[in-house]
């Protein structure tokens, strides 16, 4: 779109920005009364909605109506200005600069289309959906269809994806806070997975072991690897290794619903384990390795970072099998390889080793390309790990990639290659967890470990505040995000039904009740 644009001065001296394009001039602004044409707006459009307590506004104009929107919205203002021209020439006016004066603005470019969108998600994942509402400058309405369309689709994605984790928060949000909160001893002790980088780990090769159908083809392979590559596998797959006599040199674990039959054998209570806040609290208790800590939830790594303990830079998406591909990467690999990763339903039904069929009978099974060229069944969630994968290979070229899955779906990014040629291709240089796991400057501390004690002691300080401060100071005077009790109440939050500030009050009891149980009562 060919649009020229240039600032004239409304009668109060402040300016408004004209835009004009095919010889039509468009004024984002009232050159008469800017603030008395933005109150009338925002009372039209705003106040007539008694939830709205956010926005996503597309469109600054003259940032009046900016401006009214902080009388009129107590929450986060999220604008963004599709058009260059206006964005530069408003940036070094007053009104602009009082504007993003107020924390609670915060106004993008459209070139800073990313930042926007990872801002609004970072909003709506807060458990403000129903309450915030998305609208346009009138000044902007036909001109910019294409650009709002795109903003519309990021908000839709964003809730789209809120929807669909929706039912497994429903599942397991209870036992994830009951977890955090009954771990945190745990996490006192043990090996930060930031520490075990070192440059020279690009040189061992790491074999990530799911628990697809297709891991019976191979397991018998991994036995060549044993002790020239480091096996790392999912809680899912241990009893099929145990099984064939192959003990990893970590078993990873950090599902905060996932069954005890996992662990059933006794030799998994000496095998490290690379957990998180969520990982089942019995398994941890009874085992006696070390507990290796990686990627978190965003409460934990700050209370880590405040204890002084480096914090996992690599997330990881959802599943055990992502949170593996992301230790590997922070460990330092840059030799993966897949073993089990099918994500996808084998020929048979089954969805995991040992014959489990898990949902096979749904309807909403999703044809794609398989290991050998073929046609395979895969579903939703995993088609997103797929995805999820596809995307990490991409965003570190340096890593080499092997998919010696024998079946299952097609990576994209993965090399294809039997497990039995990539054991052969290994080599006989020998390779020893253990000796990263005891190394004395990769423990946690005596006074991180202190320190972390105090920041749990903190988190039922805060939660105290919190009760006296109420819906309205905690969500809209506070920076609530820097306080990590409230990420358990918000998690809580987002399964209950109803009013959002008696979800709040209903979340608020929940978490101080399990922080009593836990022993953090006050």
């Amino acid at each position: 779109m060919d649009i020229k644009g240039t600032i004239l001065r409304a009668k109060d001296g402040h300016p408004v920005p004209v835009l004009e394009r095919d010889g039509l001039k468009r004024h984002l602004g009232s050159m008469y009364d800017g603030a008395v044409a933005a109150s009338c707006w925002c009372e039209k459009v705003v106040s007539k909605s008694k939830r709205t307590e956010n926005i996503i506004f597309f469109g600054m104009g003259d940032c009046r109506i900016v401006l009214e929107l902080i009388e009129k919205v107590p929450g986060q203002i999220l604008v963004y200005e599709p058009e260059n021209l206006v964005f530069s020439q408003m940036r070094t006016s007053n009104l602009y600069k009082k504007a993003v004066k107020c924390r609670r603005v915060k106004i993008f470019q459209a070139s800073e289309h990313a930042k926007f969108s990872c801002t609004a998600k970072d909003l709506l994942d807060d458990d403000w959906v129903e309450e915030t509402m998305l609208a346009v400058h009138p000044g902007y309405v036909d001109w910019y269809e294409e650009e709002f369309l795109e903003v519309q689709e990021i908000c839709q994605k964003i809730c789209d994806d809120i929807t669909f984790m929706r039912a497994p928060l429903k599942r397991f949000t209870v036992a994830m806070i009951r977890n955090q909160i009954a771990n945190f001893p745990n996490m006192t002790k043990g090996v930060p997975l930031r520490r075990l980088y070192r440059k020279g780990n690009a040189d061992i090769p790491v074999i990530l072991v799911s628990a697809g159908p297709s891991l019976e083809k191979n397991v018998e392979d991994l036995k060549e690897a044993k002790g020239h590559a480091l096996i790392w596998c999912a809680d899912a797959a241990l009893p099929t290794l145990l099984s064939h006599q192959v003990i990893p040199d970590l078993v990873a674990s950090v599902d905060a619903g996932k069954g005890l039959f996992c662990f059933e054998d006794e030799r998994s209570n000496l095998i490290p384990v690379l957990g998180s806040s969520n990982t089942r609290t019995e398994f941890l208790n009874r085992n006696t390795a070390k507990k290796i800590w990686g990627f978190d939830h965003e409460q934990i790594l700050m209370m880590q970072k405040r204890a002084g303990i480096e914090i996992s830079q690599v997330p990881y998406y959802l599943g055990v099998s992502t949170a593996m591909f992301s230790s590997a990467v922070e460990f330092g690999a840059e030799n993966i390889i897949f073993v089990g990763q099918d994500l996808a339903y084998a020929s048979d039904g089954s969805s995991h080793t040992n014959g489990k069929k898990e949902y096979y009978g749904d309807t909403d099974r999703i044809e794609t390309d398989g290991y050998y060229g073929d046609k395979v069944y895969s579903r939703m969630d995993w088609m997103a790990f797929k995805e999820w994968f596809e995307k990490m290979i991409a965003l570190y070229p340096s890593i080499t990639v092997t998919n010696a899955t024998e079946g299952g779906v097609r990576i994209e990014g993965t090399i294809q290659k039997p497990l039995k040629e990539v054991c052969q291709e290994l080599g006989q240089k020998a390779v020893c967890f253990e000796d990263f796991l005891e190394a004395e400057d990769n423990q946690i501390t005596e006074k991180e470990a202190v320190l972390m004690k105090e920041q749990m002691v903190q988190c039922v300080r805060d939660l105290e505040a919190v009760r006296l401060w109420g819906y309205d100071v905690t969500f809209f005077e506070k920076d609530y995000h820097q306080f990590p009790v409230m990420s358990m109440i918000l998690s809580y939050m987002k399964i209950l039904e109803g009013d959002r500030r008696e979800r709040f009050e209903t979340a608020l009891s929940f978490v101080s009740d399990e922080l009593e149980k836990g022993g953090w009562g006050r």
